[in-house]
């Protein structure tokens, strides 16, 4: 208890001094959020373009990018500090995270908070409310569906902490993350019906990309248990995983290794 009121206070503590930069809050909150719609907007027209496509209409595409979106808000947003993992470690940071007795990995995360990510989950929770009207969820799909976006958020959240991990055993370790981790996002906002055979396979298992949105459209519309069962155990191995692999990476952490004194 005392770990998550340690969180709290430094998601609270770091709100507050993005904050007090009203202008620059606003304008990136609100930027980010157009920013997306450009996006949607191509995917939409591809979508009314070619027709349905393995299952997918073009207003699932409002559904693929409500989950992604948000799930992807609500963590970077909240805790960007894993995503700076690779400079702490490159240039010595790490170390005053180290010097006391409170949970490493949630001081780390919750060190930093994103105000552009409030404009993608901004974005996120809108195209999730146009497809749960448009495509007249009942209350029970609403409800699984916000289920499915805190299962999405863990996913996205320990994902991107085994990527930002893997900086631990590189001389440059930024670049080998960021491009794994470029390409798990991405791939999570295209067209989900585009996704057959082995790429779907490839990006539900082996690189989780399709778990953030597009199979939470797929088990709204369909309702299917099969598939429910599957994100949930995806999602706790994933989170598992990347918490034991993080610890066991900080094993290879070398204080202040390549810059000197840590700041």
């Amino acid at each position: 208890m005392k770990n998550i009121e340690l969180a709290l206070l430094n998601i609270r503590k770091n709100f507050k001094n993005e904050k007090e930069l009203k202008s620059s809050f606003l304008i990136s909150v609100i930027g980010m959020a157009f920013n997306n719609i450009a996006f949607l907007i191509i995917w939409y027209y591809f979508g009314k373009t070619i027709g349905e496509l393995n299952g997918w209409e073009p207003m699932d595409i409002f559904g693929l990018y409500g989950f992604t979106s948000t799930s992807y808000g609500i963590v970077v947003s909240l805790f960007d500090g894993i995503f700076e993992l690779p400079n702490y470690i490159s240039t010595g940071n790490m170390d005053k995270y180290l010097l006391t007795p409170k949970n490493i990995l949630l001081k780390v995360s919750t060190s930093k908070i994103s105000p552009s990510a409030f404009g993608d989950l901004l974005f996120g929770l809108v195209c999730f409310l146009v497809f749960t009207l448009w495509t007249k969820l009942t209350i029970f799909q609403f409800l699984l569906s916000i289920v499915l976006i805190i299962i999405a958020s863990l996913i996205f959240y320990s994902f991107s902490l085994l990527c930002m991990s893997v900086s631990f055993y590189l001389m440059d370790g930024n670049n080998v993350s960021q491009g794994l981790y470029g390409m798990f996002l991405s791939n999570s906002l295209y067209h989900g019906g585009a996704f057959t055979g082995i790429l779907r396979f490839l990006f539900t298992f082996i690189m989780p990309s399709l778990l953030l949105g597009a199979i939470p459209v797929e088990i709204v519309k369909t309702l299917s248990i099969n598939q429910m069962i599957l994100i949930l155990g995806l999602a706790l191995f994933w989170f598992v995983f990347s918490i034991y692999f993080f610890y066991r990476s900080l094993k290879k952490y070398e204080s202040n290794n390549f810059f000197g004194f840590g700041t």
